[in-house]
């Protein structure tokens, strides 16, 4: 059989059809024949999606609807559609664009038979169109009407929703005064929302802590609580990065998935981690765990930051931020908490706007200690109280000690403890060149007192001991200081 030139047109004509609708699903809007009803049909957009004007549902929009009226043989009305935020007309509207359609409204009525005419709008640049139409044979309530937006819509932007507004009206002046209408239904067309979510992993923040015992140089990786991975790498952020919960639809339609968001637009993301890189081994000494990446910039001071490119199209599970310290310098300072922050950068394909999220706190890594505390610590004329503390971090540590009084009221001071050897504290001025808490005249306030102290040192390197000694010098009392954890 032979097939002639415009066969074959026609058969390529038909497959590129049957290609076009099974890529794009065309959009319904089925407007509510009631006030209490729900219209059906709008849906969630990429807000990602334009870089301006942009049009959404690219194959067809089609608003089907209940006439709402009746009509005698022969009656005009005058039908209206509205588009709200800005959302204008891709392409002109014809009257061949508004047709009659079964069930319009979701209801049991017939297709409604009328003559349409565009008298008003329907341009490119309008957000409005008015049909007049006459029904030679009437028409009922609930016979369906339907309007075809070949093109879609073209809307300003992505943070407003896009709505249709559909209305009946008795004359032509009060269709474009938007007054006395018979009959109005609408229904939103386009919602607009992320189509990625960038987040931590954990209810929790993971917390390191750079343990007393190497002088802050290490973290605890194996205490309970630590999200360390080992003694030099701190984790200071679980983050995911994937497809939104509710995937939204790309402006053709078609719905976002891994493919077409992150093999595009996340090959050139980037994630922004800040805090205190002081102690870094290297310049990628923060990377996102089980990802390609690279730290394509890094600072290593206190107030550093890392941007880490992603080179890969999977989505990140639960990635750790891991931060490698190079062991030989004190993480953070003392008494401090060194907070860190992750921040997002995701650059739009062509088509697709640039997107970020702000900073926000991912992790935080801490100094271990002891808290050391006395009994009540009484003066006595000719008697001398005093304090020895020990400990062996490797370095010296630092202590702040609170002084209560009997009254109720404290005071501090601080110092710092040497490594190894026994560093005498006295409770009053000694004159003889010894740190002393109070000072050598305690009229004002003469106890008794409680001192507490804490110490950049952890327990099991920390040692205190509450001394009373006689005007002879012979000691009177020698009683441990406690943990304030185990009293």
């Amino acid at each position: 059989m032979r097939v002639s030139k415009n066969q074959v047109k026609l058969l390529s004509a038909a497959v590129a059809a049957l290609f076009v609708s099974s890529a794009y699903s065309q959009q319904v809007i089925t407007l509510a024949p009631s006030a209490t009803g729900t219209a059906t049909g709008s849906r969630l957009y990429a807000a990602e999606i334009g870089t301006g004007r942009t049009a959404v549902g690219t194959n067809i929009v089609q608003v089907n609807s209940q006439l709402g009226v009746g009509t005698s043989t022969n009656q005009l009305r005058y039908l209206k559609y509205t588009l709200s935020n800005d959302g204008r007309f891709q392409t002109a509207v014809v009257q061949g664009d508004l047709t009659g359609v079964a069930n319009g409204g979701n209801g049991a009525g017939l297709a409604a038979s009328f003559t349409p005419t565009v008298s008003l709008g329907g341009t490119t640049a309008d957000n409005n169109v008015i049909f007049q139409i006459t029904t030679p044979n009437g028409a009922n309530i609930t016979d369906g009407v339907q309007f075809a937006l070949p093109g879609g819509v073209n809307v300003a932007g992505t943070t407003s929703t896009v709505a249709v507004t559909y209305e009946v009206y008795e004359t032509l002046s009060a269709a474009q005064q938007g007054t006395g209408n018979l009959y109005s239904r609408a229904s939103n067309v386009a919602t607009f929302g992320s189509s990625y979510s960038f987040k931590v992993n954990s209810a929790t923040l993971p917390t390191q802590i750079a343990t007393a015992a190497s002088g802050f140089k290490n973290f605890n990786s194996g205490a309970t609580g630590s999200a360390a991975s080992n003694t030099v790498t701190a984790v200071v952020g679980r983050l995911d990065l994937g497809l939104a919960s509710t995937a939204p639809r790309l402006a053709d339609g078609t719905t976002v998935d891994a493919t077409s968001l992150f093999g595009t637009i996340l090959g050139n993301t980037s994630v922004t981690v800040s805090g205190d890189f002081a102690a870094a081994a290297s310049n990628t000494s923060v990377s996102l765990a089980s990802t390609n990446n690279v730290a394509s910039t890094f600072v290593k001071s206190a107030t550093g930051t890392a941007v880490i490119n992603i080179a890969t199209a999977a989505a990140m599970v639960n990635n750790a931020v891991s931060y490698v310290v190079d062991g030989t310098t004190a993480v953070g300072s003392s008494g401090a908490t060194s907070t860190y922050t992750v921040a997002g950068s995701f650059i739009g394909r062509t088509g697709y706007k640039n997107t970020s999220v702000a900073a926000f706190n991912s992790g935080t890594i801490t100094r271990d200690g002891v808290t050391l505390e006395s009994p009540w610590v009484a003066i006595s004329p000719g008697f001398t109280s005093r304090f020895f503390l020990t400990q062996t971090s490797g370095g010296p540590v630092g202590y702040t000690v609170t002084i209560r009084r009997k009254d109720g009221t404290s005071a501090t001071a601080t110092g710092t403890l040497a490594n190894g050897t026994s560093t005498r504290v006295d409770v009053v001025d000694q004159g003889a060149g010894t740190p002393f808490l109070l000072p050598a005249t305690t009229a004002s306030s003469d106890g008794p007192y409680q001192i507490t102290f804490a110490i950049q040192s952890d327990a099991s390197v920390t040692q205190g001991t509450y001394v009373l000694t006689a005007p002879g010098g012979a000691a009177v009392t020698n009683t441990p200081l406690y943990r304030a954890s185990q009293r």
